[in-house]
């Protein structure tokens, strides 16, 4: 594989990294406030579920409840609470967002939001994933950034589109991952933690001052784990570690330098598993599958990913009027992936039929934000103006090898290894993608009215190069997308709200589109309206939503065959539109100093409006998408007595029926591949040792899925079926001085 015309990550990521630490550690011009600080210990005891501010939804710091979108947030104190494993777990109790589409899977996160797909979807189109307001690449097939949830402050999920400030992007929303960044609180902590399929991990996170003036804040982030999983003959291991440095030049100007480096070893927990076995009784077998057996290659099984990124934070204020903020981020992702999956399957088979894969990609980028800020009154009408000019460049690398291999008994599995199989390349891909997009947005206050009114340019360009033939296409375009939306904040704390938006995806790159159709630019649009209570010096948010949504030019899979040659696969696309109605009720409040809670429901009608596909069926429901979900979380708090320093947690998470096709691709008793709904039950206990005489020690319990549930994530033909994760249970020891 070439190298990248772009600068070499290694060597580039550690450069920079020890250069952060290089900065002086105070400067002459800095005369700064006095600042108050608290230990971080100090800081959790007044922490809640609910948070206030967001910058994700406007880029700008706005009370959530004077925003007209739905958004929801996974504070650090949830995240503490939770103790959520993956991405897939930390959002599963959200309103809108259905986690683990694609089942149990250790190369990335697969999720919806609205019912549009996201992760590693591979028809979800460009990445809904940021970090810290900047996208994440998504190239190449099996090629996706994954986080070590320790290394997050909090989760913001953004729902509709939100492409007026952000871009491309799909319509049912994104998903912006906030990183651990120096505060002014001290921060020392350390912990271990050890739990199911011999998992292990050791983490610290330690943050402070190298200034007596407070002008120069560091942290340290980092942490390891290694052992099994949840499919045998799978171990993982991870390495996470992520610096950050902030330099107070002046009182109105700050760097924040920030980086991460992240390296995951091992095998994939993915497996393509057969509709009779799993969803259906199979008869050839007397039963279903376990969901802890592999079918794979003990010798042809790795998912390998190093990923790094390295980039700044730039602030600076004029005067009263207008501040600037810059925003940049290089990052890399590289992986290597060997699988021997399930093939085509019939009906009652014994035995399983398999064969070879192999993929090898490489991702990186650069992308850069630059917003200037004016915040001034025109009589009684108090404007926040934002202009921003964004763009991006990321290149990416992917090959994807096939081959067969032998079937395997799925009672007895035997294994035998062929050790390499004779693989034949599928497609060699070099893609560049650019984007630069040009924003406007204003934010206005008259009383207690609160208007917003954004839209945005883009243009982009976007070139793919095929290994194997040597054929290049490409495509570039333009697009203005917008939204627009009011609140009004009565005295008690209720907001009511309403809002349209809009939004677009290019398309997929390199695919046939059946009957040689063009491809055409996915396209978004939102009515939403609802209300939000906060009630003044409360520790709650209570919203609920209603919209309709909807997405014309679809990318769906065809049934026809009838593609032209492409730079990718054989495989044919078409496309069609779909429109999704739901109402959301989302609830994070703290009842008493001692209970919180979160609760939510979501109910979500789709379908299908237009098609002219024989396979993607018109008025069918929108594939994957459940019409009812619901969670909800307690957590209680002893604070007195022989229990002081007792918490208990217990969660219980509802996931409604869903169909797996729109179209006919099932047995005949269940064409659309309908799987049933589920519930699963979480908990947690922790204990603060303070009453034994160790102070800042706390130990805890977490357990997910509590009793084991057997379920069928979803079904997409019938040798393409997924089982949900199973019970896991964790013990950690935290310390914090």
């Amino acid at each position: 594989m070439k190298q990248s015309s772009l600068v070499m990550r290694p060597k580039l990521v550690c450069m920079l990294v020890a250069a952060m630490f290089a900065m002086p550690a105070s400067a002459d011009d800095a005369v700064l406030p006095e600042v108050s600080v608290k230990s971080s210990k100090q800081q959790d005891e007044y922490s809640s579920y609910a948070v206030k501010n967001s910058k994700g939804a406007t880029k700008t710091d706005t009370a959530l409840v004077e925003t007209p979108q739905s958004i929801s947030v996974i504070d650090r104190k949830e995240l503490e609470d939770r103790n959520p494993q993956t991405l897939n777990e930390a959002i599963a109790y959200t309103a809108g967002v259905r986690s683990e589409v694609g089942g149990m899977d250790s190369r990335a996160d697969s999720y919806s939001i609205r019912g549009i797909k996201g992760g590693m979807e591979a028809d979800a189109g460009i990445s809904n994933l940021f970090q810290d307001g900047l996208k994440l690449p998504a190239g190449g097939m099996w090629n996706r950034a994954t986080f070590d949830n320790f290394g997050l402050e909090r989760v913001e999920v953004l729902k509709g589109p939100s492409a007026a400030v952000y871009g491309q992007i799909t319509p049912g929303g994104m998903i912006n991952l906030v990183s651990k960044r120096p505060t002014a609180h001290q921060i020392n902590e350390v912990r271990i933690q050890g739990g199911s399929f011999d998992q292990y991990k050791a983490a610290f996170d330690i943050g402070g001052s190298l200034a007596d003036d407070q002008s120069v804040l560091f942290r340290l982030v980092g942490s390891y784990n290694d052992g099994g999983s949840q499919i045998k003959h799978n171990d993982l291991e991870r390495t996470y570690f992520a610096p950050s440095l902030l330099w107070q030049i002046s009182d109105n100007t700050s760097l924040t330098l920030l980086a991460q480096y992240q390296r995951d070893k091992g095998g994939a927990t993915f497996q393509f598993l057969p509709y009779y076995g799993t969803v259906a009784f199979n008869t050839a077998i007397g039963g279903r599958l376990d969901r802890d057996t592999f079918y794979g290659d003990k010798d042809w099984n790795t998912y390998d990913r190093e990923q790094s990124s390295v980039g700044w934070e730039f602030d600076h204020r004029f005067n009263d009027t207008w501040k600037f903020h810059q925003n940049l981020r290089y990052v890399s992702i590289e992986n290597t992936y060997k699988s021997v999956i399930g093939g085509q399957y019939s009906v009652n088979q014994a035995v399983f039929p398999r064969r070879s894969t192999m993929g090898v990609g490489e991702a990186e980028g650069v992308s850069v934000d630059n917003q200037l800020q004016a915040d001034f009154a025109t009589g009684d009408l108090k404007h926040t103006v934002l202009l921003g000019l964004d763009a991006q460049r990321f290149n990416w690398q992917n090959t994807r090898s096939n081959g067969t291999a032998t079937s395997l008994s799925l009672l007895n599995p035997v294994y035998t290894s062929a050790g390499t199989y004779a693989m034949t390349d599928a497609w060699r891909q070099d893609a560049d993608q650019k984007q630069t997009g040009a924003y406007v947005q204003e934010q206005a206050a008259l009383g207690q009215w609160r208007f917003s009114l954004g839209g945005r340019y883009d243009y982009f360009d976007n070139m793919l190069a095929n290994g194997l033939n040597n054929r290049r296409e490409g495509f570039n375009d333009h697009a203005f997308t917008w939204r627009t939306g009011a609140v009004y904040l009565f005295e008690n704390g209720l907001a009511p709200y309403i809002s349209y938006s809009t939004s677009f995806d290019p398309g997929l790159m390199g695919v046939g589109m059946a009957n040689n159709a063009t491809v055409k630019p996915v396209q978004g649009k939102q009515y939403e309206a609802g209300i939000k209570y906060q009630p003044p010096g409360s520790k709650s948010m209570i919203s609920a939503a209603v919209y309709e949504l909807k997405q014309d030019n679809r990318m769906v899979t065809s049934g026809t065959n009838n593609c032209p040659q492409t730079v990718s696969n054989n495989t044919c696309y078409t496309q069609v539109d779909a429109r999704t109605r739901g109402v959301e009720l989302e609830a994070k409040t703290q009842i008493t100093d001692q209970l919180s809670l979160l609760a939510s429901y979501t109910y979500m009608d789709s379908e299908i409006t237009n098609s002219s596909s024989t396979t993607e069926i018109q008025g069918s429901a929108v594939p994957q998408v459940s019409k009812h979900m619901s969670s909800l979380w307690g957590n209680y708090a002893f604070t007195s007595g022989y229990l002081d320093g007792l918490s208990l947690g217990l969660g219980a998470r509802y996931v409604g029926d869903a169909y797996g096709a729109a179209s006919r691709v099932g047995p005949t008793d269940n064409p659309f591949l309908h799987t049933d709904g589920y519930t699963t039950y979480d908990a947690a206990v922790r204990y603060n040792l303070k009453s034994l005489g160790y102070a800042g020690a706390e130990f805890a319990v977490n357990a997910s899925n509590l009793t084991d549930r057997l379920f069928v994530t979803t079904c997409t033909g019938l040798g393409a079926c997924y089982y949900g994760s199973g019970r896991v249970v964790n013990a950690t020891l935290k310390y914090n001085w």
